[in-house]
């Protein structure tokens, strides 16, 4: 491992990011002789899996962890058979396939059972146990064991509590159901692990023994039971036939459901104790148009050990026409270490835009008149009303166009009237809607696009003539500009050309291999534009992607290297640190943490040559309750956004270094399947599922956004032009580039036309290039078109598309292609298929031969250069401020 001393960091990260969740005065103990059971004692979790696994030379179990910190066992048999079995399972597990090694997925070892012997040695000289429940991250489908425990987990802890008189329960995992637990009488301590990097054993040891007072907080709702969740009866299972998921809790997900339905959650959003106490007082409160609304507030360590407090803001919406929330959270700090009887202000500043609401109806963020109030506390359950901003009229803050719209109707969850609540004497402003001038904040879709021509070029549109309609269809427009033949991208850099022209002088071979990732990329012989030859390597790490770089020696564009994931740097055999899981990180609710990760990972990324990593991912946790929720931050969307702005302003803090944020949107963790459908309100998907996207891309800037690779309301998520460019673009005012997610199965020429510019991991050219020429069909003898599937990773094809050409099957079109079948030769079974489906029909001769007539649309040339080359400007404003572009100049040196 490069830099070891990082583990101290992922050490005190660990620590900070554990929840306290019951505490019956027995934390912190003393270091010396204890129990120690529970299969996650040996078999500690601390990464995740495929892209969140994190090669490393040593993760610390909890085991060695509390050894080296001063506690023995008097569990030592069974912790031994324990291993033993372990042992045996990692045998196995080095004989699996590599690519099994490399994505992380690791043997389920069973827990082996506590016998009478074992106990009674437990019980020997201590009265205190440790029993520790882990959840292996997984993507199969393991049913109730995600969110219950086993019937062996739930002996072993009833045997437990009546064996000792103090047990300390530690969860290596996310959410479970946990409430027969948490009333045991003798279970006097829950400590939330979760999944805390490679220092796991030694953070959990400091909160133990209170070197670390913890001051973690949970970033979900623990329900009390499975079913409490809104989301849970909408929910996809992995093994389920259908492709749809109908989100029809709308707004409502997590304590926005619990605290508007009054459903009692088990911990609330925010919860967390500490081993000291702490007082809050809001002392200041004011509110303006631009300034956004200003909250100071003074935290005072009340107890006696010293310690950090997380403050919470909350604001109940006046409800008029739209429903509302309860109250959703819009800030938080948190503080440093105060010593007992020390205080520490803080002041959190809330934007204007945190407090609307989007209006469906119009099309429209708006704020509703009434009295907006605000709440401060340490948990959602537990806050005090300390201040009032009195609206007089229903203002409209930006009007938007309708992009996103769900396809079918939905039933959604309608929350019961609030009642009246007296507010007393609180600190009160007002805002009036006449000081607001809202003309100028409106979002319009963009109908036309710009195809850039050398002066002295003739070119004529062909998509504009075209009587296909394309998917959100726009109109081409030709712009001259001065010719520049024989400038390279280093022109660029030194302004002596603007990216326009330069972009202009590439031919559509060149353009289409830039937007094309690296994996099996066909060469392309092009002119040596600097004039003199010279020999630049690219990294050799087996990353995750990398743009093409074989335009580097001619044009001066060189390749950036791509690499996962959100807990650190996923390198085939490089130790790299592993760092706690976005869930974990999350729980600090520390955007500092946050810098300090990122500027950690910044460091590795510039010492390996990385350019980007794929992190942070954004989207919100719909159930908390499932096994792979750790890899996300939140249920809040800007709680997710502001910790995942955080790590990126850390990693950029190291010159050319830089993040793609992902996956946009609704890549939620209760499914697996690539190309299922989301059915979702325009509201919800304005409010929960893209806030922490533009919370996050306007705090730090990321370099690219990540695709996802379903649909929404009916179409891919690439392919929507209202998404990747109306919203992420015109609305958000990103300047970065728009990736696909390996594997997706759309067309490649529709998601350049819609604003995605890169296609990731790779594709071949040619097929973009079809698009703008007309393209006959290419059969197989079969009687279908070749298929082409290749660059498989986890038994997945991430390159993959059938050779239609300008043919677009429609069994609704008026347009015909024919394929011949010899008679000795078996139709294919995907004809028969496309039979089935009205796609075509198939013909038997008299010689046996058949003859199979497929309908649907002959699109033309329906992609213009224009689309290609917009695509090229994206990538390519990204890579001028790329480390891979500094090193290159350097290099050349001229």
């Amino acid at each position: 491992m490069q830099f070891p001393e990082q583990k101290n960091l992922v050490r005190q990260l660990g620590a900070d990011s554990m929840v306290l969740l019951k505490n019956s005065d027995l934390l912190p103990i003393n270091r010396g002789k204890i129990a120690l059971f529970g299969a996650g004692a040996v078999d500690t979790v601390c990464c995740g899996i495929y892209y969140n696994y994190v090669y490393t030379d040593k993760n610390v179990s909890i085991k060695e962890g509390l050894l080296e910190n001063g506690f023995t066992f008097t569990t030592d048999s069974w912790l031994e058979k324990m291993e033993k079995s372990l042992k045996q399972e990692e045998k196995v597990l080095k004989n699996q396939a590599e690519d099994k090694l490399f994505s992380g997925r690791r043997a389920y070892v069973e827990e082996v059972p506590i016998s009478v012997a074992d106990m009674a040695e437990a019980i020997l000289g201590t009265d205190t146990c440790i029993y520790v429940i882990r959840r292996q991250a997984t993507y199969e489908d393991i049913g109730s064991l995600e969110y219950q425990l086993t019937e062996e987990e739930h002996e072993n802890i009833k045997l437990i509590s009546g064996s000792f008189k103090n047990v300390i329960l530690v969860l290596n995992s996310g959410m479970i159901e946990l409430s027969s637990v948490a009333r045991m009488k003798n279970v006097k301590a829950i400590i939330l692990m979760g999944i805390p990097g490679m220092e796991a054993g030694n953070s959990l040891a400091d909160v133990l023994t209170g070197i670390v007072n913890p001051s973690g907080r949970l970033t979900s709702t623990w329900a009390k039971k499975y079913k409490d969740y809104s989301t849970c009866y909408n929910a996809t299972k992995r093994k389920d036939t259908s492709k749809e998921i109908d989100y029809k809790e709308g707004i409502y997900v997590g304590y926005r459901y619990f605290d508007a339905f009054d459903v009692a959650p088990l911990y609330p959003f925010g919860y967390g104790l500490s081993y000291t106490n702490f007082r809050i007082d809001a002392r200041y409160f004011e509110a303006s148009w631009m300034g956004g609304v200003v909250i100071r507030v003074k935290v005072t360590n009340t107890g006696d050990v010293s310690g950090r407090q997380v403050v919470q803001v909350y604001c109940s919406q006046p409800e008029d026409k739209l429903d509302k929330p309860y109250q959703i959270l819009v800030g938080f700090g948190k503080t440093g270490k105060l010593k007992p009887g020390e205080s520490e202000e803080i002041t959190m500043k809330i934007p204007i835009m945190q407090l609307c609401s989007f209006d469906e109806e119009n099309s429209q963020w708006i704020m509703e008149k009434g009295d907006y109030l605000f709440r401060i506390g340490d948990n959602s359950r537990n806050t005090t009303l300390c201040a009032k901003l009195v609206l007089d009229k229903r203002t409209v803050y930006k009007r938007v166009t309708e992009v996103i719209s769900p396809k079918k109707n939905l039933e959604f969850l309608t929350p019961p009237p609030r009642t009246l609540e007296k507010t007393g004497y609180i600190f009160s402003t007002s805002l009036s809607g006449d000081d607001f001038n809202s003309e100028n904040k409106v979002v319009v879709p963009t109908k036309s696009f710009t195809t850039l021509v050398p002066e002295g070029s003739n070119y004529v549109s062909y998509v504009n003539s075209n009587p296909y309609e394309i998917p959100f269809r726009a109109e081409e427009k030709i712009e001259y500009v001065k010719p520049c033949g024989t400038t390279t991208f280093f022109d660029v850099i030194k302004e002596k050309i603007t990216m326009e022209e330069f972009v202009s002088s590439l031919s559509p071979e060149i353009l289409a291999r830039i937007v094309s990732g690296e994996l099996n990329e066909s060469k392309l012989q092009n002119e040596n534009r600097f004039g003199f030859d010279f020999r630049f390597d690219r990294n050799k790490l087996e990353v995750a992607a990398r743009t093409t770089s074989q335009f580097a020696t001619t044009l001066g564009i060189p390749g950036v290297t791509i690499a996962d994931g959100p807990s650190g740097l996923h390198l085939k055999g490089v130790y790299c640190t592993c760092y706690p899981s976005p869930m974990n990180m999350a729980q600090t609710w520390d955007m500092g943490a946050m810098v300090r990760m990122g500027r950690a990972y910044g460091r590795e990324m510039e010492h390996y040559g990385i350019d980007y990593c794929l992190a942070p991912s954004l989207n919100i946790v719909r159930n908390p309750m499932k096994c792979i929720a750790y890899e996300l931050y939140s249920e809040d969307p800007s709680l997710s956004g502001i910790m995942g702005a955080g790590f990126i302003m850390g990693v950029k803090r190291y010159e050319g270094r830089n993040v793609i944020i992902k996956n946009l949107p609704t890549i939620n963790q209760e499914n697996f399947r690539r190309d299922v459908n989301i059915n979702v309100s325009s509201r919800a998907f304005g409010e929960i599922y893209l806030r922490s996207f533009s919370v996050c891309q306007f705090t730090g800037q990321p370099a690219g956004v990540l695709s996802s690779t379903n649909s929404i309301n009916g179409e891919p998520a690439c392919s929507q032009r209202g998404l990747n460019t109306d919203i992420i673009r015109n609305d958000w005012g990103f300047k970065g580039f728009v990736m696909s997610d390996w594997g997706s199965d759309t067309e490649k020429s529709y998601d350049l036309h819609a604003g995605c510019d890169l296609i990731m991991p790779g594709y071949n050219p040619d097929k973009i290039l079809e698009s703008m020429m007309e393209t006959a069909p290419t059969f197989e003898e079969d009687g279908y078109v070749s298929v082409v599937e290749t660059a498989y990773l986890y038994d997945i094809p991430m390159i993959r598309y059938e050779n239609w050409g300008s043919f677009m099957l429609d069994k609704d079109g008026k347009d015909k292609v024919v394929a011949k079948v010899p008679a000795d030769i078996e139709i294919s079974e995907k004809a028969l298929k496309a039979e089935k489906e009205g796609l075509c029909k198939i013909e038997t001769e008299m010689d046996g031969t058949k003859t199979i007539t497929y309908f649907g649309i002959d699109r033309g040339a329906y992609f213009a250069l224009g689309e290609l080359q917009q695509a090229v400007i994206h990538i390519l404003s990204a890579i001028k401020d790329s480390a891979a572009m500094k090193k290159l100049m350097e290099h050349v040196k001229i």
